[in-house]
C-alpha cells in the first residue's frame, strides 16, 4: 500500500515481515534492526508483538489501527489506502498531492479488478453456499458472497471438542469447503474437512510480493478450484 501511495523517484519502501509468516510468531533479524535504523518512518499495524523489540531510539513510527477489518478484502483494502494516504500525508506534507492523486489511482484499480473477479464468482454456483473457515477469513470469503457458517482462530487454539463443534455444523449447514489461513496454520481446519468430506483450502491473509491485486486474484481462484472439484 504504501508504495502504491508514495512517489517511487523520492522514496523506498522494504518489508519486514515475510508475507507467508505469523505476525505472532515472527523473530526480529540483526538486518531487521538495520534496515530500521536507516528508516524515516517504520509502519506496522497494532498488536504484532514482534515490532515491539524495535521500539525506541528516537526512530519515527507509526502504529497503524486494522479498525477489525481484514485487509484483503476489497472494501476494507480500500479504507487502508484512505487510512494511510492521510497519515503519510501529513507525515510528508511536501507530497501530499501526489500521494492523494496516487491514492486515487490505486483505488479505481482495486476496484475495477475485484468488479471483475465478483463477477467471475458470480458466474458460477457457489455463492450463498456454506463454508467453514478461520476467522481471519470470514470477510474476505463473504465479499466472495460464501455463508460461514463457523469459524474458528488459531491452531494452538483448537481443542477436540472445538472440531466436534464444528464438523457438527458443518454437516448441518452443508458446508462445501474448509478453508484455513496460511499465516495462522495452514493445517488447523484440515481435519474438519477430512470429518464432512469436503475440499479443504489455504488462503494467505496478506498480499504476496506479487501485490495485493493478484494476490487476491489467487484466493479467488483457489477457492473456486476446490469448490469447482467438489
Amino acid at each position: 500500500m504504501i508504495a502504491s501511495l508514495l512517489p517511487p523517484n523520492r522514496y523506498s519502501v522494504e518489508a519486514i515481515l515475510p508475507p507467508g509468516q505469523c505476525p505472532g510468531h515472527y523473530d526480529v533479524k540483526p538486518s531487521d534492526i538495520e534496515k530500521m535504523k536507516k528508516a524515516a518512518l517504520i509502519v506496522s499495524f497494532r498488536g504484532m508483538p514482534f515490532m515491539d523489540k524495535t521500539r525506541g531510539e528516537g526512530r519515527a513510527q507509526l502504529l497503524v489501527d486494522a479498525g477489525g477489518r481484514n485487509w484483503m478484502a476489497p472494501d476494507s483494502y480500500i479504507h487502508g489506502l484512505d487510512v494511510l494516504a492521510k497519515e503519510l500525508s501529513n507525515r510528508f506534507p511536501e507530497d501530499q498531492s501526489e500521494i492523494m492523486k496516487r491514492k486515487k489511482e490505486a483505488i479505481q484499480k482495486v476496484e475495477e479488478e475485484s468488479k471483475t473477479l465478483f463477477e467471475k464468482i458470480k458466474g458460477t454456483e457457489t455463492p450463498g453456499k456454506a463454508m467453514i473457515a478461520s476467522s481471519m477469513q470470514k470477510e474476505p470469503l463473504e465479499w466472495m458472497g460464501f455463508r460461514i457458517v463457523g469459524e474458528y482462530g488459531r491452531q494452538e487454539a483448537m481443542s477436540t471438542r472445538e472440531v466436534v463443534r464444528l464438523s457438527k455444523t458443518g454437516k448441518d449447514q452443508w458446508a462445501i469447503a474448509v478453508v484455513d489461513n496460511l499465516q495462522s496454520g495452514p493445517d488447523t481446519g484440515k481435519g474438519i474437512a477430512e470429518t464432512l468430506g469436503v475440499p479443504h483450502v489455504v488462503l494467505t491473509n496478506f498480499p504476496s510480493e506479487k501485490g495485493y491485486l493478484a494476490t487476491l486474484g489467487e484466493n479467488v481462484d483457489a477457492v473456486l478450484k476446490a469448490v469447482r472439484k467438489k
